[in-house]
């Protein structure tokens, strides 16, 4: 499935969003690092001199891909987040809303998987994207406390987050093993039983709410 991107206005917005959207697809199917340059541009229909009016070096072009999935990530779950709840519900909102999102544009997942893992949602590249997803980061300090470190924490919840997203995207879990491996996850962060139904019942209609029809 490709990617669903609405281009900017202006001619150079327009080249720069087709570049990066071209590199979406390109490591998702085989990853940046066994792409050249060529295939990148090849890909977004483009001459090769014309990637060098934008980028350097195919870095660049992953520092941008980030950029994009932080934005859309905010804009399409971190910005629909309940307000107002415990802050179990919020992680619970945010790991089922990440899923969904993946699984719903399943080139981006599988871009995320192949960058390492990276959860864009627990840390963000740049200041504007820190402010975009300070909720979910000021949710994860609330619920741990002093019990788990923040960093702790953020590791824990970025390596179940995207392992539950793998054995998604390969057909390997249905609905109730994400449901299971989501309580496990909160269990790991300390919350407690009657906490886990209650957060993981708001999330599981936050996810239908964000989810593509």
């Amino acid at each position: 499935m490709q990617a669903i991107i609405t281009a900017p206005p202006g001619k150079r917005e327009r080249t720069l969003s087709a570049i990066v959207n071209a590199a979406i697809t390109l490591i998702a199917e085989k990853g940046l690092e066994s792409s050249s340059i060529d295939d990148l541009m090849a890909t977004a229909g483009m001459a090769r001199g014309t990637f060098y009016n934008y980028f350097q070096c195919r870095e660049e072009v992953l520092h941008a891909v980030i950029q994009r999935i932080q934005h859309d990530l905010i804009t399409g779950v971190v910005a629909h987040l309940p307000t107002g709840m415990p802050p179990a519900t919020i992680i619970a909102c945010m790991l089922r809303g990440y899923l969904q999102f993946c699984h719903d544009r399943c080139q981006i997942g599988a871009v995320l998987l192949r960058i390492g893992g990276f959860s864009p949602w627990v840390k963000a590249c740049h200041e504007e994207m820190v402010r975009g997803f300070s909720p979910v980061d000021e949710a994860l300090v609330a619920l741990c406390g002093n019990a788990i470190s923040y960093t702790s924490a953020r590791t824990y919840l970025e390596g179940m987050s995207n392992n539950i997203l793998f054995h998604l995207l390969s057909g390997r879990l249905g609905a109730d093993n994400v449901e299971e491996l989501s309580a496990l996850t909160l269990r790991g962060l300390g919350v407690n039983e009657p906490s886990i139904e209650q957060a993981l019942a708001t999330a599981r209609d936050f996810a239908a709410a964000i989810a593509l029809n």
